[in-house]
């Protein structure tokens, strides 16, 4: 957890749910609220016109969800999207921004917190010359770090969303992964995909 759930209600929020599909908050929208997973997965996109989406981050329990936002006074530049159904805490901007006048520490966590979204943006951009196996791979790898150690990790993403957060076309991704679990790397059971 970020932040715990506990302050943050000290400070007013509210528990919201939300229902796979809804969306959170919408590019351009106005910046009202910081907003922090208390259960569910939230995809963070860039929709393109043509309805098309391009998944920037996946954000799990514990992520907050455009608090750089807060800071810059700019509508926000991406769509947060549940992926299944979630628990979001949301709290006011005054209140969040009281919170952090009387808690400064949160500042220094979220700085943190900032630096290592920044490192996986610039380890998703360092994909553009690896090959499809290489990217898939270190998509995987990454995913599986920020769960707790286990000798397999279920890739809770589909096809579309692997080919999306890689930069890959659906085809290369299905290519791949068979390409993987002939090679003994991946496992498939049901369609899904375990590493």
């Amino acid at each position: 957890m970020l932040i715990k759930e506990e302050l943050l209600m000290n400070y007013g929020a509210k528990i919201v749910n939300f229902t796979k599909g809804k969306y959170v908050f919408k590019e351009n929208d106005d910046l009202v609220s910081y907003f922090q997973i208390s259960t569910g997965t939230v995809k963070i996109v860039s929709e393109k016109k043509a309805g098309r989406e391009f998944i920037q981050n996946i954000s799990i329990q514990g992520d907050c969800l455009g608090a750089l936002f807060l800071f810059l006074k700019h509508p926000y530049s991406v769509s947060a999207i549940a992926m299944e159904n979630s628990r979001i805490i949301k709290l006011e901007k005054l209140c969040f921004d009281l919170m952090l006048k009387d808690n400064p520490k949160i500042l220094l966590d979220l700085y943190k917190y900032t630096a290592e979204n920044m490192h996986y943006t610039y380890l998703m951009k360092g994909f553009a010359s690896e090959s499809p196996s290489e990217k898939i791979m270190n998509l995987f790898n990454y995913l599986k770090k920020s769960k707790p150690p286990t000798d397999s990790y279920q890739v809770f993403l589909t096809r579309q969303q692997i080919a999306s957060l890689t930069g890959l076309r659906v085809e290369s991704v299905i290519r791949t992964v068979k390409k993987l679990q002939n090679l003994g790397i991946l496992l498939v059971i049901n369609r899904k995909i375990f590493y």
